[in-house]
């Protein structure tokens, strides 16, 4: 187990809101390690992609993906997490991680919908790669995920000679691109000393189920997950967010970071609003050479 406490106190307010305590404490004592547990070790080198969020100058977090052909995660030890990849190119985690070394990640394989989050501190940076040391690893539920393989079309990275735009807010290509949207990734950051990271998790939907409400505002609703409300915790309590959306026909990212609050709307599912104002955008035209191909809908959708 984590020698830390796994929860925060924007996790343990929002648990206690919904009345999971109970069961939030039974998942971290099941789950919530400080290692790579066998599973995870198998895990990682299958994958060509793993998300990663930072935290800028001014503590806000931003939502990355770094990928390579399979094989390019590696598992030194069970401490240990090797990234044999950089940045893409024009990325704002080139700069995030000279700045702040606590990271979050998210390892999925689209067409098995596993999925593992690790929460780490990253030790060392070279020609190499990124070594990360872990705190906190474990498995997530593979509810919302939609189906898709994944094949890495070019082992290179984003050239540098892609176009990075930058924008004060939403353009017209990213607003349609939201609108047909079945998945998206939200990064957050918890800053107190003693219990200071970065996460980042998977959101998915039928297309649609991110609202524009105007130029520079996005919503969503948060379904129920997990009982940990790790990203809602650390939205509560830092009220930031940075939202990676991929195009999954042109390769193209779009990073946006925004104002986040949490709407309490309790109903007879108990759902909670996400309300992002958006602050800035950022394109990366082209950064993934990956094929996608849509398989299907995740089930809990239909």
């Amino acid at each position: 187990m984590s020698k830390h406490p796994v929860y925060h106190s924007g996790e343990l307010y929002l648990q206690k809101q919904s009345g999971v305590e109970a069961k939030a404490d039974k998942l971290a004592k099941m789950m919530v390690v400080d290692f790579l547990s066998e599973q995870q070790q198998q895990f990682y080198p299958l994958l060509n992609t793993i998300f990663v969020a930072s935290v800028d100058t001014q503590d806000k977090p931003w939502a990355s993906i770094i990928m390579g052909a399979p094989g390019f995660l590696t598992v030194p030890d069970h401490k240990h997490l090797k990234i044999n990849a950089q940045p893409l190119a024009g990325d704002c985690l080139i700069d995030n991680i000279k700045h702040n070394q606590y990271l979050g990640f998210l390892g999925l394989e689209y067409h098995s919908r596993r999925r593992n989050r690790i929460a780490g501190e990253l030790i060392e940076h070279n020609d190499q790669g990124l070594l990360i040391k872990v705190q906190q690893a474990f498995g997530n539920c593979p509810k919302y995920i939609q189906a898709r393989k994944a094949i890495v079309s070019n082992n290179s990275n984003h050239h540098p000679d892609n176009d990075v735009e930058e924008f004060s807010q939403m353009n017209d290509a990213c607003k349609e691109l939201i609108e047909q949207a079945d998945t998206f990734f939200i990064a957050s950051y918890h800053p107190d000393a003693e219990q200071k990271g970065a996460d980042i998790s998977h959101r998915g939907g039928k297309p649609g189920f991110v609202s524009i409400e105007n130029n520079d505002t996005l919503a969503f609703d948060d379904y129920r997950g997990n009982n940990m409300y790790m990203t809602l915790g650390n939205l509560y309590t830092h009220p930031h967010a940075g939202l990676l959306f991929i195009n999954y026909e042109t390769g193209d990212l779009w990073q946006l970071q925004a104002d986040a609050e949490i709407i309490e709307t309790f109903n007879e599912t108990n759902t909670r609003k996400i309300q992002l104002t958006i602050k800035q955008v950022r394109k990366l035209s082209s950064a993934l050479s990956i094929e996608w191909n849509f398989l299907e809908y995740s089930p809990y959708l239909i």
